[in-house]
């Protein structure tokens, strides 16, 4: 854990750079890549709801992270997840953590339960989702929505929480 901690916090704070010419990429690394990385890291920092162990990634419509996140987990990074593309029109129970690409339409996921999402379009945090991906000035960002967080019964570590840019729009949902 020790380990998953010290790469986290590097990741977070050298290897999220993109380069000074603007092409959206941290030298040997893809955008894309530096968050699937991220997504798979962050698992490590948050406990689910009744001590659940994550098995199952899914993500929403094309995305070029979850190309990166195919690698990865083919790769057996955590050995123990599998991970599934769906669209806007299936079940979403089966999987413990849901990505959302900026592309994709966001359903309303008051129903599901127990299911961290993350999403990298702009506003998803300040909307209801969980956990955003931002770019913002040559950096990837993690904000997170902390009331919807603790409502679905997550508990985001501290040193996650103090690398993160925390908002807390309205009150949590009922």
């Amino acid at each position: 854990m020790r380990r998953l901690s010290i790469f986290l916090i590097l990741l977070l704070t050298s290897a999220l750079e993109v380069n000074a010419q603007g092409s959206g990429t941290t030298p040997g690394y893809t955008e894309p890549e530096i968050k699937a990385a991220f997504i798979l890291h962050l698992m490590g920092f948050i406990t689910w709801p009744n001590n659940h162990s994550p098995s199952a990634l899914c993500t929403v419509g094309n995305s070029n992270v979850y190309d990166a996140l195919s690698v990865l987990v083919t790769k057996g990074q955590p050995s123990n997840l599998t991970l599934e593309n769906l669209d806007n029109e299936q079940d979403f129970a089966p999987c413990d953590l849901l990505f959302f690409s900026q592309d994709d339409a966001v359903p309303d996921l008051t129903a599901v339960n127990s299911i961290l999402t993350i999403s990298e379009a702009a506003g998803f945090a300040a909307a209801g989702g969980m956990v955003e991906l931002r770019r913002r000035s040559g950096r990837v960002e993690l904000i997170i929505n902390g009331s919807e967080l603790q409502h679905a019964g997550f508990t985001a570590s501290s040193r996650l929480m103090s690398l993160a840019t925390v908002v807390t729009p309205g009150v949590a949902r009922p």
